[in-house]
């Protein structure tokens, strides 16, 4: 019987060995792909609103308070369609919008989650209403801000082109 049962621990734990020793290997290729691919700002041009990865840093004048262990909100406006696609921090986000690139204006319409809930779901409504307000935008430095009369009511960072 305590034959068996080494027998048993050692395929155990040899299966356990092999199985972090993959994992490792497998983990290390992805962090130098997200690092050397998705760097701040480092393909976005400056006045560039379309096609970008927008990830999200303020609404309504409070700072978005990161959280290691969960997704990260954005938007990115796609030309295709002039469809609105994102995650506000608990569901996904779908949308369409209208934009006139000569006078700043920007409208988001019909925007749509998925109904997942979730600890940051006050958050993502806090977004989601701001979108619905939004009238203008402007862009410096890879800063995005969406306006309301001149008010900011949601800010964003350039993070990645595609």
């Amino acid at each position: 019987m305590n034959r068996l049962w080494i027998m048993v621990s050692a395929c155990i734990f040899a299966f356990v060995l092999v199985g972090c020793a993959a994992s490792a290997t497998q983990e290390k290729p992805a962090e130098v792909i997200f690092s050397e691919s998705v760097t701040p700002e480092a393909n976005v041009p400056e006045k560039r609103l379309q096609e970008v990865y927008w990830k999200l840093i303020g609404v309504e004048g409070k700072a978005v308070i990161e959280d290691p262990h969960a997704r990260e909100a954005y938007i990115i406006l796609r030309l295709e369609g002039h469809r609105l696609q994102g995650f506000g921090g608990c569901n996904i986000l779908l949308g369409s919008y209208e934009l006139n690139e000569a006078s700043s204006h920007v409208k988001f319409s019909r925007v749509a989650s998925t109904m997942m809930a979730c600890p940051r779901l006050r958050d993502e409504s806090a977004f989601l209403k701001a979108l619905e307000k939004v009238e203008s935008y402007s862009i410096e430095e890879g800063v995005l801000l969406l306006q309301k009369e001149g008010k900011t009511v949601a800010t964003f960072e350039a993070v990645y082109q595609p």
